[in-house]
C-alpha cells in the first residue's frame, strides 16, 4: 500500500496487488489506500514501506485491518526518526486498531521494520499518534 513504483511485485512470483494515489506503471493501482478496492478479509498480508505518509494514515491501517484475513500479516517499515519520544505508545494505538505486535527490528540505525498480526478484537477509536516529517540531508 503506497507501493510507488511495484518493486516487490517485480520481483516475487506471489500475487501482489500494489495500490498508491499516483500510479507510476501498469503494476500499480490508482486508489486511496484508505479505501482499497478488494474484499474484506482478502489478503494475507499487508506491506507499508514508507509509505505512512498521509495526515490521515490511521484510515490506512483501519483499511489494512479490513482487507487481511485473521491472523493476517501486517508489516510496516518505517524511519526511525519519525517516532518522537519511542515507539511504544505507536504500536499502542496499532494494538487498539486491531493489531498484535509479532516483532521489531532496530538493527538499523535508519528504520525500524515492525511485524504485527491480525487480532480478533475489534477496531476501536484511537487518537492518532503523529508521525514526525521526515527529513532528508543533503548530500
Amino acid at each position: 500500500m503506497g507501493c510507488g513504483d511495484a518493486e516487490i511485485s517485480a520481483r516475487v512470483k506471489q500475487t501482489v496487488h500494489s495500490f498508491d494515489l499516483l500510479p507510476t506503471n501498469e503494476r500499480v493501482t490508482a486508489c486511496d489506500v484508505a479505501n482499497v478496492p478488494l474484499s474484506d478479509s482478502s489478503l494475507d498480508a499487508v506491506v507499508f514501506c514508507l509509505s505512512l505518509m498521509g495526515a490521515n494514515y490511521a484510515d490506512f491501517l483501519r483499511e489494512a485491518h479490513r482487507l487481511l484475513k485473521p491472523r493476517g500479516a501486517l508489516v510496516i517499515a518505517e524511519v526511525t526518526s519519525r517516532f518522537d519520544g519511542g515507539v511504544a505508545e505507536w504500536v499502542h494505538m496499532l494494538r487498539r486498531l486491531g493489531f498484535d505486535l509479532d516483532g521489531r527490528d532496530e538493527s538499523n540505525s535508519h528504520f525500524v521494520l515492525f511485524n504485527f498480526v491480525k487480532s480478533k478484537r475489534k477496531v476501536a477509536e484511537v487518537e492518532l499518534v503523529p508521525l514526525k516529517a521526515c527529513l532528508y540531508k543533503r548530500r
